[in-house]
């Protein structure tokens, strides 16, 4: 059957239909203004955002477009030369000034034609469509890269920062009254009037799909596949060899740890875990294997500087720092009590909701990168009575894995644990795995 080109297309259709959807996630507007008298507004900038309190700065996700209107309103003619608006994108490293990766600007008015008086008021639309990927420099070499998510915790080295920039060029002497609406806006100079909105950008990175046995039992709501039933589920880690005394006694055991793969986790979902113990002493198994002594930990580390990307030099210098987010938690299994000397333990990670993806972002002019990553750190196990007679202050084992923003379409994702069970050990009562300002020492605590 031939389409009627007086009719629109699925793909149209589609599009149209995406289009509407992101117009109606950014239902809330957003407004910033500067003020003549306490109560006149005569620059105004309103900007479509996520639903939010209209009194929190606008939020956008990749894909999202930025809308919004400027208005002014002149009591009396302005020699007024232009004014434009412009979305802006920045890197700051501490001691340093502001790179600039992302400038799009458009113009609202230009006294070209329209004389050099500008008076009344005026209002004036713009919409920008992000780019997915940016030209950066980093040293010699020129590339694309994907544009980072806002980045503006507190004590961090490195910023990242989106902001709405109006900017009006006057061509005579001003005198302006200096109150505004919030301390994001602000005036430069007197003959180039600046109002100005920060913004946050969240990217849309997806977790990959997951085997089918593993979509099988999340189906089906029975329990997991375990590496054995299911390997493409599970990416098994090399065996790690523990020795230590146990109430005076020499020990020697081995613990393998098993991951959920592909190791791509989304952000407020659970990771899925699996341990096997096994030793020839079944006394202190019984000890090793209680699910209060294996700790595993959900840790974030932020690098900048020429080696960020750079996994070996992680901890070798002040621009690194890592921080634990999570906790994992167990429960017994019955499965392992069949095998001699063996004990197994299944586990989950709760990725907490406030944290963010894995992002890697080059500095623009010269060679520093803002690099992001996460791992899961198997600890040294505290059994009472325990001694450890390998290393106690590294983790025994580190595996990276990449944190994303939000679960494949179709994959239904649920806890394994068993009904009822607490999670309360999952607690993350110290949130600091990292190097010291001046000691620049890496250090670990654990509370339990």
């Amino acid at each position: 059957m031939e389409h009627d080109p007086e009719l629109p297309s699925y793909q149209d259709s589609q599009s149209a239909r995406k289009a509407e959807l992101a117009s109606a996630a950014l239902s809330t507007q957003h407004e910033s203004a500067l003020y003549d008298s306490p109560n006149r507004k005569w620059l105004i900038l309103r900007t479509n955002t996520r639903p939010r309190k209209p009194e929190s700065l606008p939020i956008f996700r990749e894909g999202d477009i930025i809308s919004g209107e400027v208005e002014l309103d002149l009591t009396k003619g302005e020699n007024t030369k232009s004014i434009t608006i412009s979305v802006i994108g920045g890197t700051t490293f501490i001691g340093q000034e502001e790179s600039i990766f992302l400038k799009e600007t458009q113009t609202l008015w230009t006294r070209d034609g329209n004389g050099s008086k500008l008076a009344g008021k005026h209002i004036w639309p713009f919409t920008f469509a992000l780019p997915n990927q940016v030209e950066v420099k980093s040293g010699a070499v020129t590339g694309k890269h994907s544009l980072p998510p806002t980045f503006t915790e507190r004590a961090s080295t490195a910023y990242v920062d989106y902001r709405l920039l109006v900017e009006i060029k006057r061509g005579g002497f001003l005198k302006v009254d200096k109150t505004t609406t919030e301390t994001q806006t602000r005036i430069i100079e007197v003959r180039k009037l600046r109002l100005l909105t920060t913004f946050g950008y969240q990217i849309n990175s997806v977790s990959e799909p997951l085997s089918e046995l593993r979509q099988l039992a999340y189906t089906e709501g029975i329990p997991l596949f375990g590496p054995e039933e299911d390997p493409l589920g599970w990416k098994v880690l090399p065996p790690v060899k523990i020795k230590g005394t146990l109430s005076g006694k020499p020990v020697e055991a081995e613990i393998t740890l098993a991951i959920s793969n592909p190791t791509t986790y989304p952000i407020g979902y659970p990771i899925p875990l699996h341990i096997t113990l096994t030793s020839d002493d079944t006394q202190a198994l019984e000890e090793l294997a209680k699910p209060t002594v294996i700790g595993l930990e959900l840790v974030r580390s932020m690098a900048t500087g020429a080696d960020a990307l750079d996994d070996s030099s992680t901890g070798r210098t002040d621009n690194y720092f890592s921080e634990s987010e999570a906790l994992a938690f167990w429960w017994s299994t019955s499965r392992g009590d069949q095998v001699p000397n063996t004990r197994e333990l299944r586990g989950e990670l709760d990725v907490p909701r406030t944290v963010k993806p894995t992002f890697l972002f080059p500095r623009c002019s010269i060679r520093l990168t803002i690099a992001s990553k996460y791992s899961l750190d198997l600890l040294p196990v505290t059994a009472p009575g325990w001694v450890n007679r390998t290393d106690s202050h590294n983790p025994l084992l580190s595996e990276r894995l990449t944190i994303v923003s939000r679960q494949a379409p179709g994959m239904k994702v649920r806890s394994d644990a068993p009904p009822g069970y607490d999670r309360s050990q999952a607690a993350n009562y110290l949130k600091s795995v990292g190097l010291l300002e001046n000691g620049n020492q890496r250090f670990l605590a654990r509370h339990r």
